[in-house]
């Protein structure tokens, strides 16, 4: 596809918007804009279905950024990505949020290239790509981070931008107004209203509505037929609390709670619930450096503190002298944020690890509440060899929407059902509803919407059209100009 990229547009009424990922599918999003001379990418994410197409997690992976650039998984653009000696071509990118759908392929871009976003996402990036050690495409520490100002103006080139925080299920969430030639564009990001902050998008959508909006880049991750929709889905994070604990209160045996590594507000959640049960909390050590390093940056209050929840360290084994002589180890040969778990003095009370650990809870399971990110991984680690584990799993995730999403939750299925525990859902999405979401369109009332983070354009047109709401479908590879 043509982007133009090496020839400059002087002309101060036409914005040209490339779509690189984002379109008819949920993530992936980069959209390069171009107005005059200025380039600005919005979010820099992964698309888990384009790769995976080509590479397949720990059998099949990316081993460099050329792996991705013929395979089309990021696009081939000049002076883009590290190690490149070509004329800078990009003026930066506007980054919403820390999703990886939104913010993975960062780290492959120039040092030069600046990444303009909210303070805690700059910093929740680093801490979370510390979990994964420093490799080529987790190491953000390289980047120059512009810490915008909800509310504030900020100059990118040609370009004006003010950044508006908005409730999403990992905090520090922004939506942008751009001022560019051709009138104001606003790009929500992942935003909802059904959250612990669902202000800061009622606040967002009541400015917006003062404000002549040309042209709005729309999620519509929650707009789906009804065969599609999850069948499990809360309605609010109030919901989550109360199913929660409703399964809670009738267990006799072991929780294990399954959610994303970086939804902090399910991690209040969760903690309030335990409190109220009188469970001991523990966390999967990487959710547990995750929320240690949230609570040094002191951006998010009423989050559990240090020495109200343990930390459970994952299986280490180190060889033994024999060939099938493997002994498992305790705070040795950790890597990555482990080994910063197990360094720390202060958290030897709080960590629980090896085989002792593990029966501990195991002969207590009422006692606890086991938080997890990883709920294969806990299962396996958990199960004993002979016998099962008495409980009830609650899966706290999105309920699958392709196909490799699908065999891995089967494999989910499979090990609950291995273990002998009870299956529970409490779960609330990330994303506005469909009734939010028109709300949304309706209220800001764009001149034209442009769907994108769905894979159901065609019910965001049913909508947009109820609305009279004009509305542009892009395709993927393919530009729009807007004059």
């Amino acid at each position: 596809m043509d982007v133009n990229i090496n020839s400059p547009s002087s002309l101060i009424d036409h914005v040209k918007v490339s779509f690189f990922g984002g379109i008819d599918e949920i993530g992936g999003n980069k959209l390069l804009l171009a107005d005059g001379d200025t380039r600005v990418f919005l979010d820099f994410g992964l698309s888990f279905a384009s790769q995976a197409r080509y590479f397949e997690f720990a059998i099949q992976e990316p081993a460099n950024v050329d792996d991705l650039k013929k395979t089309s998984v990021i696009p081939e653009l000049p002076g883009l990505y590290r190690g490149s000696s070509e004329e800078r071509l990009v003026d930066g990118v506007l980054l919403s949020h820390a999703h990886a759908d939104h913010s993975a392929h960062i780290p492959l871009l120039r040092s030069d290239i600046p990444v303009f976003t909210g303070r805690y996402t700059s910093q929740l990036l680093q801490i979370r790509g510390h979990t994964f050690g420093k490799s080529w495409d987790t190491d953000f520490e390289h980047l120059s981070f512009e810490n915008l100002q909800t509310g504030k103006d900020a100059q990118i080139g040609g370009l004006s931008v003010r950044p508006y925080r908005v409730d999403h299920s990992v905090p520090g969430a922004h939506a942008f107004l751009i001022s560019t030639s051709v009138g104001d564009i606003v790009y929500t990001g992942d935003l909802r209203l059904s959250g612990s902050r669902k202000s800061f998008t009622e606040d967002f959508i009541h400015i917006m509505r003062r404000r002549d909006i040309k042209y709005m880049f729309c999620e519509g991750t929650n707009i789906a037929p009804p065969d599609k929709m999850e069948s499990h889905k809360l309605p609010n994070e109030e919901a989550v609390e109360g199913k929660a604990n409703t399964l809670m209160g009738k267990e006799e045996g072991l929780i294990i709670y399954d959610s994303s590594p970086l939804d902090i507000d399910r991690i209040r959640t969760v903690s309030k619930v335990a409190k109220k049960q009188g469970r001991k909390l523990v966390l999967a050590s990487r959710i547990g450096y995750i929320l240690l390093e949230t609570l040094k940056t002191k951006l998010i209050g009423d989050l559990p503190k240090k020495g109200e929840f343990s930390i459970y360290l994952g299986r280490t084994r180190v060889r033994g002298s024999g060939y099938d002589a493997y002994e498992e180890v305790g705070l040795e040969g950790r890597y990555f944020h482990e080994r910063e778990l197990a360094e720390d003095d202060s958290l030897m009370d709080s960590l629980v690890f090896g085989p002792e650990g593990r029966e501990e809870i195991l002969k207590h399971p009422k006692d606890y509440l086991i938080f997890t990110t990883n709920g294969i991984t806990t299962l396996q680690q958990f199960k004993p060899l002979h016998g099962g584990i008495a409980g009830t799993y609650i899966y706290g995730k999105a309920e699958p929407f392709n196909e490799e999403m699908e065999m891995s939750f089967d494999r989910l299925l499979n090990w609950v059902k291995l273990c002998g525990m009870k299956l529970g859902y409490a779960h609330t999405s990330g994303h506005a509803s469909r009734a939010d979401l028109e709300r949304i369109i309706k209220e800001i009332s764009p001149e034209v919407l442009i769907p994108i983070h769905t894979e159901h354009a065609d019910e965001v047109e049913k909508l947009a059209t109820k609305l009279h709401v004009k509305v542009k479908r892009a395709r993927p590879q393919s530009s729009l100009e807007f004059r």
